[in-house]
């Protein structure tokens, strides 16, 4: 028998490392054992099991055995599945149901067994969700410490900053930082002049300072903003901004101002806590953030054929022409990086439609084709959207029926035997759902793999 083996640790430790290993030899001791030929072993090595879709061995592991390249898949335990109750189940169920056997030695399960090796799977699943639970609450509660004693958590220190010799605290490094804060506050330059300014003066941008795979010697307007608006630069850390929402979404949400963690004087200043707050209403009087409001249909699609860079929409040039698209190196770097590429709104509209009724025939109203297409694409993908919804929302609460079904039975207020028909109930329907679940996810990624049909126009 064709044997495949699946191992998965969350983090890269060493102890965890030795850990993967045993599992691969816990495995294949088992195939070797019973005089089975292992084939592939598939290993996603410091990935969380809270979630699937990043565990790329695993999704490649599940296509692999609709192609049947294996006739058994050895994991040493459900919780090597994953931590996530539903998504074991539906692992369990795309492997079975290519008629591939699933074995998981350490929590005595074997497929074809079935019976009373279901209803231990059950219960092993929803015991891995619960200890990644309590490891999500216990990993919170050591940021929460770290955060109280003032300790700087970022995984790089803010720019203008370095790390001192503890590794917990920041100690300042570019002086430039102040220099910024003095332009913009008390010279009046605006970010644009502020980022062409330090471009001239050839000083390093934070992510080349950083080491940062996308660095570059072009500061931007975004960059500048981010520097004027952090807090950092009043020698204030500012901790518990957001949290996890659920462990297994991943999710997250911000945190009410006064459930945040403040810590004054945590490292030296840059500016003071006066010059922070008269840099944000600065910033929001001269609405930095505003948009032009204009439709910009071609914005970031039409490109620049000198440089590559996208074309940004402008309503106050060719206003005779609706507007125009110039060049985005050229608007944020001025003609000294760029050349000014520019071409009137309505000449470039009426250049597309020229280019696209060449392609058609003059009959077909291609406006209402197109808007009855998209609107039947759209109203399909929103139907399954809404079933998608509702099928999750169903299995979520038949996991929280499980669950309590157990506490009944453990708690003794119910038999055995009840327990058995009431969990063999709900295994059926979490079957079915999970393949019902599993059909809607192909339908749409198929679907986002096609795309939208452009416009014609």
């Amino acid at each position: 028998m064709r044997v495949a083996i699946y191992a998965r640790v969350s983090t890269k430790r060493d102890a965890q490392k030795n850990s993967l290993e045993n599992q691969i030899s816990f495995a294949t001791s088992i195939a070797t054992q019973s005089g089975w030929t292992v084939v592939r072993q598939y290993v996603d090595n410091g990935i969380s099991g809270a979630t699937r879709e990043k565990r790329a061995e695993l999704l490649q592991l599940l296509q692999d055995a609709k192609k049947k390249k294996f006739d058994a898949v050895i994991a040493k335990s459900v919780s090597r599945l994953g931590r996530n109750t539903i998504e074991n189940l539906l692992t369990a169920r795309e492997i079975e149901n290519q008629g591939i056997r699933l074995i998981l030695p350490e929590d005595c399960y074997d497929s074809e067994t079935g019976g009373t090796s279901k209803l231990n799977f059950n219960l092993r699943a929803v015991l891995a969700e619960e200890e990644s639970s309590k490891s999500s609450e216990r990993i919170k509660m050591g940021l929460r410490a770290s955060a109280m004693k003032g300790v700087y958590k970022a995984s790089l220190p803010a720019f203008g900053y370095k790390r001192d010799n503890t590794g917990k605290r920041l100690e300042l490094d570019a002086p430039v930082v102040r220099e910024i804060f003095d332009l913009y506050l008390y010279q009046d330059w605006g970010m644009y002049k502020i980022s062409n300014y330090l471009i001239d003066k050839g000083i390093p941008t934070p992510r080349t300072v950083s080491g940062g795979s996308n660095a570059g010697t072009l500061w931007g307007q975004s960059t500048i903003r981010l520097i004027l608006k952090n807090i950092v630069y009043t020698g204030t850390l500012v901790h518990h901004q957001e949290e996890t929402r659920d462990f297994i979404s991943k999710k997250r949400k911000k945190v009410d101002t006064q459930q945040q963690i403040v810590h004054e004087n945590a490292h030296p200043a840059i500016i003071s806590m006066d010059e922070h707050i008269m840099v944000l209403e600065m910033m929001k009087q001269k609405g930095q953030n505003k948009n032009n409001g204009n439709e910009s249909l071609f914005a970031h699609i039409a490109v620049c054929s000198d440089c590559g860079k996208g074309m940004t929409f402008r309503k106050d040039r060719r206003k005779k022409d609706g507007g125009a698209y110039v060049c985005v190196g050229y608007v944020k770097h001025s003609a000294s990086y760029y050349s000014s590429h520019i071409v009137g709104a309505n000449t470039l509209l009426q250049a597309v439609k020229g280019d696209l009724k060449e392609l058609i025939a003059n009959t077909v109203k291609v406006e209402k084709l197109y808007g009855a297409a998209n609107s039947k694409a759209n109203e399909q993908q929103s139907k399954y959207m809404k079933e998608l919804v509702n099928v999750t929302n169903r299995l979520n609460k038949l996991n929280k029926e499980f669950q309590a079904l157990l506490q009944l039975y453990m708690e003794k207020n119910i038999d055995l035997e009840r327990f058995k028909a009431q969990n063999e109930y709900i295994q059926e329907e979490q079957g079915k759902l999970s393949q019902k679940k599993l059909e809607l996810e192909v339908a749409l990624e198929t679907k986002k793999r096609h795309g939208r049909t452009a416009p014609c126009l």
